[in-house]
Parts: C-alpha cells; structure tokens; sequence
C-alpha cells in the first residue's frame, strides 16, 4: 500500500491548541477514526489522535468518567495504529498498559483491534489486576471504588491487589459498602443489595437553576441538561432541551402528603400537591416537567433633582427619571443616589403591575465618632444606642465613620469629599464624675446644634430623634378666612373676596367645618388638613357654604423647639436642587430663615437676593424684600441705607403677610421699620 503524505504543517499546527475537555477533543477522534476507518490515511489519524493524547494525558487522574473513556479511546486506537506501522510496534503494548493504568474496567474495541493485540491486553490486565464479580440491587445507583466514582454496573470490575473499599448508594435506599482486600490473580463475589428508606419523586424544571422546596423546607436547586433520551420531556413541557434541567431527585419524603414549591426569582412560583399515594408504598416517581412563568412589574421613578443614580437591592439601574422599568415582582430595596444626599425605600413590585416612586435627595448624616477614651457609668450603652441611631431616623440617611477612623479624621474626610451633608460627634461633658454628653449635629457650612443628653437617662436620644424626623413642610391649607380664638369660639377676623362672595361673613364665629363642630382654630386647621376634593364645607350657623381649599405659603419659623434647624437647613438646599418658580424661590426663603436661626445673616442674605417669587399676597415677594431689609439691619449701619430701600420695596406689595397666608401683613411692620430708621 502506497503510503500517504504526512498532514501539513498548518493541519499539524491547527491540532496543537487543543486544551484538555475541548469538546473539539471529541470531534477530533472521530474525525481521526474516519481518517483511517474509511481512506485509509494512517498518518492523518495518527496525528489528530497524538494531538488528543497531548490535550488529555496530563490531567489523566483527574478526568471525569467521559472524559477518562475518550482517553481509554484514543489509547486502543493509537494501540492499532502503532502495531501496522513498522519502528512503532513496541508502542501498542504500552499504550495497552496506559489504557488500563487509566481504566482497567474498560473494555477495547475487538472490531478493531487484531487477535494478538486482544491477547496481549487480556494478559496484561490478568496479570496485573484482580477481579470482584459486582451485584447491584437496585440498578442505576451510584458505585464508588476506592473513594472514586466508577461506572455502575454488574459484573466483572478489574483492582489492584490490596485492600479496597466498594461503596453503592441510590436515592430513597439506604446505602451500602464492602471491605475486603484481594491477593494476586483473586476474584471475589460482591454482592450489594440496598434496602428501600423513601419513596423518591423526580422533577424536570425550566428555567434551569430553580430551588425546590417540600413543605417549605429547601432541598437544593435544579441544575444540569435533560439526558438525551429524556428529551421527550423539554417539547412536553415547550421548551429547548438545554433549557430543562437534569432530573431533580426528592427523597426521604414520610408517608402523607406533602407540598412541592418549585420558585426562582422573576418567575412565578409553582406549588404541586404530593398526594399519600406518591409516598406510600416506597416507590420511584417522575413528574410532569415544571415550566415557570415570567412574573414581572413596571417601575417609574420620577425626581426632579438632576444627576440621580438608581440602584435596586444594590444593582445600577441608570440615571432617573425612569420610565415603566421591566423588573422582577419582588420586595427591593430603592436607592437613588444623588451628588448631595439620597433617598431610600423599600418596595414592592407585584406582578402585572405598576409602582411609581418620587423620588427627593434626602439629607444624610454621618457619625463621626465618640471623642475620648474616659470611662463612665453608662458608656457603652451610649456608644450603641449612637451607632444604631439609624434604625430610628426615617428622614434622613444615616452614615458612620470608616473602621477604625477617628473624628477627627472622618470629619476632615467628610469636609473634603463632601460625601455627607450633616455629621454629628458625641464627647463626655468634663466632670467628676462625668454624667452628660454633648452632642454637636453641624453642617458641612459650619452651621451647627449641640444637645447635652444624660447617657443614664431612660430614653437620651428619643427628643433629638423626635426632632430629625419632623417633616418640615412650607405651604398650609388655605380657605381663603382668618380665625380668631376667643372665648365663645372661633371668631373669623377676616375673609377674602371670595370667602365673603361664598357667604362668610367677618366679625361672628364659624361654628361647623368639613361636617364636624369648630369650638377653636386649631379645629379649622384639623378640618382643612382633612378636606378632600379641594374644598370644604363651612357654616356659621345657617346655610353651609362651600369655600375653595388651596396650598398657600407658609414660613420656617426661626426659633421652634422641635425643629433640628441643621438638618432643616440641609434638607431645604437638597429640596431646592431642581426646584422651579415661586416653589425654588420659597425654599430659598426657608434656607434664609433657618441661616437667620443661626445668625448668620450674611448667608441669608446672599440666598435672599438669589430668589423672586411672582405671587404678591400672602408669604410672597413682599416678605423676601422685608427679610432682606431686616437681614442688611443686622449686618450693622454700613447697610442701613440698602435697609430703608429693601423696606420701601416691600411697601409696594400691600396683600404679602408674614408667616403664612392667615399671618400680618408686613406693609405695616416695614412702615414702622422706616420709622424707627429716621433720624
């Protein structure tokens, strides 16, 4: 036979990449057993299967059992090929004793491989190994020889002379194993029979990697591809077989019923009912393959803050707004972080449906640290309860120091990065002993609170917290009449054009609001928070009449008790961001009086002259230009002809008020201003 050319070396050089468990490893040797099978080209399959060899060989102990057959393939094949060829006849009897030094159970090809070869194989496996003659009862378990997963199957299995260790286990059988140990040339009988513990249910399900609970309790996750001759399966359930995961085996399930959950996120759950009849008698069990459905909402998040980053349950969801986002119906928790501040809520996303969130950067504080190491009475229950003193803030994020960071260091930090808004730092009030701390909550801009707290006390941050989660808000309720408390009720004192157009008539009580009696103001008010469909019904004593409720103005007042002005101040900068028309210039007026709180007039009045509101009744232009004449007051006679100017300005908006829209009106209050500024 004339003998072919060797592969050229661009063919040689496309084998040698092959890494070990290529799946091209495969495609490989059947393209080499063609090679020589069919045309007869010896060297083209000897190359392709040395390539094989190169790939496999030196992760031959640790292959799996496919992959250790192909090994044991090669190796017959190469066996063949090196006995027909002259100089190489030596080779096929060590690549015999490869094969079976890998698999000594494996079985050559006698289709192929000549008499003499098959004989030199059964010599070296007869005088090299043991046999054990295998029984398994049931079939189709798992065997283990020596610690290693072997094929299961009955027969002759071929060992090393020694002590060995043969191991058989089934799903819903109580497992088994046999010591013995063989001499040369031995064979022995092993019989391993399995006694019946549970009935097992086996499930297919799709999408792979689903978790499988019984009666609640988790057993695992689906994994794997449906088996070949299972595939059936994947077009009874509609779907791919690479999309239908490997059988799921339910064991030691008691006799009764039981409740089968198969779930995975984004998909709905599937509950199966495991009727008595599945457990009793001990039996083997398939059911249906399980397809979940896709459960997913929508999600809208608005902010009219610029440069808001949303996250949920931790994942980057892009910049907001957001618009009908497809997610998972589940519970997450909503972050969007903002350059300054952020905002936090948990939700939940319920299948087929829609949330909408609006979504404002709220402050965030961070604890700095306790300054000094001093020991006293009451220390380390101070410590914790300022640690966690997030758990308790709903209007603010709460932030803490680095590990390991002192206060010193983490404001320095802070101050330079700007990462926070607020920070609060805890010290011992010195003493002997030392029974008060002080607490400094302060801005990044130096405006700052300190609270002296009794670390013994039964509740020492329950005021400060009560204070931090106050909301501030900044219009009220408005119905167009101002009430007067007096002592035979609430006597309205004035009422606008269109209150006195409805029938209000100034100058006697209002006795009954919203279907419910009126004795004082702070009933009104009560009623008018209340009113819905914006209006509400009034009477004084004859016919109701109905009054228009609107969202008018209101001020920040400067000096209340339960306001924490540091964390109204940052609040009310972050609340600006975005903010448009008379709302930003409002805020502004906020921002003004809380710096005001703090006297720090020059600051006010610099956010003063950066607002105007177009509204000229009530908290409106009016009560900036007041607020700015009293501000320049302040800073001292260098500004006191810029006072008399912004009051005369003020003057010509005759409706502003102060406080609010029921408030004094401030023309008045600026003509005595002039006043008292004449010489």
């Amino acid at each position: 036979m004339m003998r072919r050319p060797l592969l050229p070396l661009v063919l040689l050089l496309a084998l040698l990449p092959l890494r070990a468990q290529d799946p091209a490893l495969r495609e490989s040797l059947q393209a080499a057993k063609v090679l020589w099978g069919t045309q007869g080209d010896r060297d083209g399959a000897a190359a392709r299967l040395e390539a094989i060899l190169a790939a496999l060989e030196p992760s031959a102990k640790t292959l799996d059992e496919g992959w250790t057959k192909t090994l044991c393939e090669t190796y017959n094949w190469m066996a063949v090929l090196d006995d027909r060829t002259a100089g190489k006849k030596a080779l096929a009897a060590k690549r015999l004793e490869s094969l079976l030094d890998l698999d000594p159970d494996y079985e050559i090809d006698r289709t192929i491989t000549n008499p003499r070869l098959q004989t030199a194989f059964d010599g070296l496996r007869t005088s090299k190994f043991c046999r054990i003659k295998l029984s398994l009862d049931p079939e189709g378990g798992t065997l283990t020889v020596d610690g290693k997963v072997k094929r299961s199957e009955p027969g002759f299995h071929y060992l090393l002379p020694g002590p060995h260790t043969v191991a058989y286990a089934r799903a819903g059988f109580q497992p088994q194993d046999a010591r013995f140990e063989l001499a040369a040339k031995d064979t022995r009988p092993v019989d391993l029979k399995l006694a019946r513990t549970s009935s097992v249910i086996t499930i297919y399900a799709s999408p792979v990697g689903a978790e499988v609970l019984v009666d609640g309790k988790t057993r695992g996750a689906t994994r794997g591809q449906v088996p070949v001759d299972k595939s059936f399966l994947a077009d009874r359930a509609g779907v791919k077989p690479d999309q239908l995961s490997e059988g799921f085996r339910i064991t030691e399930l008691t006799p009764g019923k039981h409740i089968l959950e198969v779930r995975l996120p984004c998909y709905r759950t599937r509950r199966i009912e495991i009727s008595e009849a599945l457990t009793t008698p001990f039996a083997d069990h398939e059911l249906e393959p399980v397809k979940l459905e896709a459960s997913r909402g929508t999600l809208t998040v608005q902010s009219a803050a610029p440069g808001g980053q949303l996250f949920l349950s931790g994942l980057d969801m892009g910049r907001v707004p957001v618009q009908d986002l497809q997610v998972c119906a589940q519970a997450y928790d909503l972050q969007v972080k903002y350059p300054t501040g952020s905002f936090t809520q948990h939700v939940e996303i319920q299948e087929g449906k829609h949330l909408t969130v609006v979504s404002r950067p709220k402050a965030r504080i961070t604890y700095a640290g306790f300054e000094g190491t001093d020991d006293f009475a009451g220390r380390d229950r101070i410590l914790g309860l300022l640690s966690t003193l997030g758990n308790r803030l709903g209007e603010v994020a709460f932030l803490t120091a680095a590990k390991g960071e002192s206060p010193k260091d983490c404001l320095a930090r802070l101050r330079a990065s700007r990462e926070t808004e607020l920070t609060l730092v805890a010290r011992p009030v010195p003493g002997k002993p030392i029974h008060q701390i002080e607490l400094v909550l302060a801005t990044l801009t130096g405006e700052e609170e300190r609270v002296t707290i009794k670390p013994l006390e039964n509740d020492p941050l329950g005021a400060l917290v009560a204070r931090m989660d106050r909301a501030v808000t900044l219009v009220e309720p408005w119905a167009g009449i101002t009430l007067l408390d007096l002592a035979d009720g609430a006597y309205v004192l004035q009422a606008d054009a269109a209150a006195q157009k409805a029938g209000i008539k100034p100058g006697r009580n209002l006795l009954e609001a919203g279907g419910k009696p009126v004795a004082t103001v702070a009933d009104f008010r009560k009623a008018l928070a209340e009113a819905k469909g914006g209006q509400i019904t009034v009477s004084q004593g004859e016919n109701p009449v109905k009054l228009a409720v609107t969202q008018m103005p209101t001020e920040l007042p400067i000096n209340a008790q339960d306001l924490c002005y540091p964390l109204v101040l940052s609040d009310l900068r972050l609340r600006y961001l975005g903010a448009q028309g008379d709302e930003a210039a409002l805020l502004r007026l906020g921002q003004a009086l809380a710096l005001m709180h703090f006297r720090e007039y020059d600051k006010a009045l610099e956010v003063l002259r950066d607002a105007r509101m177009v509204s000229v009744q009530g908290v409106s232009q009016g009560t900036l230009d007041y607020y700015t004449g009293v501000c320049l007051l302040r800073m001292g006679n260098v500004y006191l002809s810029e006072a008399i100017q912004s009051f005369n300005q003020a003057l010509k908006y005759p409706q502003a008020t102060l406080f609010g829209p029921d408030g004094p009106l401030l023309a008045p209050l600026a003509r005595q201003a002039l006043q008292d500024l004449q010489p």
